[in-house]
């Protein structure tokens, strides 16, 4: 089995259940919804309905379980791209252009920032470019 297809498979995998939780899930699902319609138009309709199935699971998840849950996803969605690649390179080449095009795109969106703060008398400053979880007990 070709190492390149495996890792090609995994970022897809991972790819897949990452963008479920964001802005981009809608991009993504096209891109792979139309992949699968190219290659394996039996069963588009089938993917489409995991896809939605996989990512319901993944934003109804309590907090405590959304790891688990999420690699489990990523194994599935792995695995589905593996078979998919090795019965038809062309569209193991046609997922990584899409993926090129997804990081490139997200790459264009990404803004630098620039940010200054100064704490005094016991005081705190919290800053993040993202997400930012503060749990003091």
């Amino acid at each position: 089995m070709e190492p390149t297809l495996i890792a090609l498979a995994s970022a897809g995998g991972s790819a897949v259940v990452s963008a479920m939780a964001t802005d981009g899930w809608q991009t993504l699902r096209s891109g792979v919804v139309d992949l699968w319609r190219r290659f394996r138009p039996d069963s588009a309709a089938e993917l489409e309905r995991d896809l939605e199935t996989s990512r319901s699971a993944l934003l109804a998840a309590p907090d405590t379980e959304i790891q688990p849950i999420r690699q489990a996803l990523q194994s599935a969605w792995q695995g589905r791209m593996l078979t998919l690649f090795l019965e038809d390179r062309a569209a193991a080449a046609e997922f990584e252009g899409l993926l090129s095009r997804l990081t490139e795109a997200a790459d264009s969106h990404r803004t630098n920032n620039t940010f200054n703060a100064e704490a005094r008398d016991h005081g705190r400053v919290y800053q993040a470019g993202g997400n930012q979880f503060i749990s003091e007990r």
